[in-house]
């Protein structure tokens, strides 16, 4: 290993029963998503991850409770993220943690076809140190016609934290979303999910998928839809867009999960012409990586949000 990393914060974490039987590289990406798996195989190849404190080989396969320590290089990013100003809101920051307020229309990080113009690229920009952590900081992800609140960490120390609070589901995370169709009872939907078989840029409810927990509580219900609060228990891709769906109440303009939505002609033009999935991260809490303190930040409706609830009330 290089000198250069002797002051770099290591990574350790356990693995799960989810990941046990896999080899090292399916095992360590499946725990962390944050790091891709062709990173993963990067490091083992340099001698960067142990595996109950021994120097992980390609093949080897994990078993639950295996204690892995990930020994970051300087620069952990796989590419170059080009600075930008973005004008991202920052609605909460201290030296360990950053939450934005995303916009619609954009997303989280660069991947084939986006190259620029991303929260990675308005992250660096702001806060430079953040080019030397995996995906910039990002704890998690928002589609990108979804608004709301959006977590970054500002040290590899704070990021490995709040990695493993996420995956423990200690960080609790709460959506508005507003539905077609009548939900008339609050629930909980279990559904595994996975890629879908034939559309690879989508996701769908598959019993061979990965665990997938949606909670939602009814808030109002109008003529023909309904206003939600969502708890996201697990954070699959697509999650409550795939669970909504999959229930029979896809979310008011959702392009993806909900252009066949049933009743159409009962559904004003406004309605039926919302640009994007009526989906909102209205509140984030979690515990500061250092200091222990609570931390419970909200977010309003953005207005076009806020004009389609009016045009519901009003129908």
């Amino acid at each position: 290993m290089s000198n250069e990393n002797k002051n770099i914060d290591i990574i350790e974490y356990i693995i799960s029963e989810e990941s046990k039987g896999l080899r090292a590289d399916q095992a360590i990406a499946q725990e962390n998503s944050q790091f891709s798996r062709s990173l993963i195989q990067k490091w083992i190849k340099k001698g960067n991850i142990l595996v109950n404190n021994k120097t992980a080989r390609p093949k080897d396969v994990l078993f639950e409770n295996d204690k892995i320590t990930i020994i970051p290089e300087a620069s952990i990013n796989s590419e170059y993220i080009k600075p930008q100003d973005l004008k991202l809101e920052i609605v909460y920051e201290d030296d360990d943690v950053i939450v934005i307020n995303k916009e619609s229309n954009i997303i989280s990080h660069p991947a084939a076809g986006h190259g620029d113009g991303t929260i990675a690229n308005g992250l660096v920009y702001l806060y430079p140190e953040l080019e030397n952590l995996p995906r910039s900081g990002l704890i998690h992800r928002l589609d990108k016609d979804t608004t709301g609140l959006l977590m970054v960490a500002r040290t590899i120390k704070s990021y490995t934290n709040l990695v493993k609070s996420m995956q423990e589901r200690e960080i609790k995370r709460v959506y508005i979303a507003f539905t077609h169709g009548l939900v008339m009872k609050n629930g909980q939907i279990n559904q595994p999910i996975a890629r879908h078989k034939t559309d690879r840029k989508k996701m769908s409810v598959n019993i061979n998928g990965k665990e997938a927990i949606t909670n939602y509580e009814v808030m109002k219900n109008f003529k023909n839809s309904s206003k939600l609060k969502i708890k996201l228990h697990t954070g699959r891709t697509h999650q409550i867009r795939v669970h909504m769906n999959h229930m029979g109440y896809p979310i008011i303009g959702d392009q993806m999960y909900g252009a066949k939505t049933r009743g159409l002609d009962k559904i004003s033009e406004h309605i039926r012409k919302f640009p994007r999935q009526a989906l909102h991260a209205v509140s984030l809490s979690f515990e500061q990586p250092n200091n222990k303190k609570l931390i419970d930040i909200k977010s309003d409706l953005p207005n076009d949000i806020k004009n389609l609830e009016n045009i519901l009330e009003n129908e």
